[in-house]
């Protein structure tokens, strides 16, 4: 199974659309906020791809989750956008919370910088911005899982 991460897209999917046409076998798209209107975009884009998303600091939807936990393909994935976590502060307060929730992976965006390390066995992985990246290049994450296998890696559009 392979899962696109996006964050940070900010009112414009045209980054996500090259990504999408780029990469095989998208089964699974998850887009950790900022802004939730781009991740509906998507969904009417491509309504043959699940899309799982949450809001993030610049989001105001009142029926939109600011976080949740998946379960794919027998791996427990925690999605938030990260502003709850005081994220640009550090990782401790995201990853004690993924402590608690018994996670395989804990995803978060809002640094606008990509960030990918195991932590007491939990993955952590934020995959940048789509959009509007701090320095460089704009980015996104893959997350692939494979007979109870995880890999997972930041890319450049």
């Amino acid at each position: 199974m392979r899962i696109l991460v996006f964050s940070d897209s900010h009112g414009s999917i045209r980054n996500c659309i090259k990504v999408i046409k780029k990469i095989d076998d998208v089964d699974m798209i998850l887009h950790l906020g900022d802004i939730v209107s781009d991740a509906e975009d998507l969904q009417i884009l491509y309504p043959h791809i699940p899309i799982e998303y949450i809001c993030g600091n610049n989001d105001y939807s009142k029926n939109v989750p600011r976080e949740k936990v998946l379960d794919i393909k027998g791996k427990k994935i925690f999605i938030t956008h990260g502003h709850y976590y005081r994220v640009k502060n550090g990782y401790e307060t995201i990853l004690e919370k993924a402590l608690s929730l018994n996670v395989d992976v804990a995803l978060f965006g809002h640094t606008h910088e990509p960030y990918e390390a195991n932590h007491k066995g939990i993955h952590l992985l934020n995959p940048g911005s789509i959009r509007l990246p701090n320095r460089g290049t704009p980015t996104y994450g893959i997350i692939e899982i494979e007979k109870d296998k995880l890999g997972k890696c930041i890319c450049s559009v």
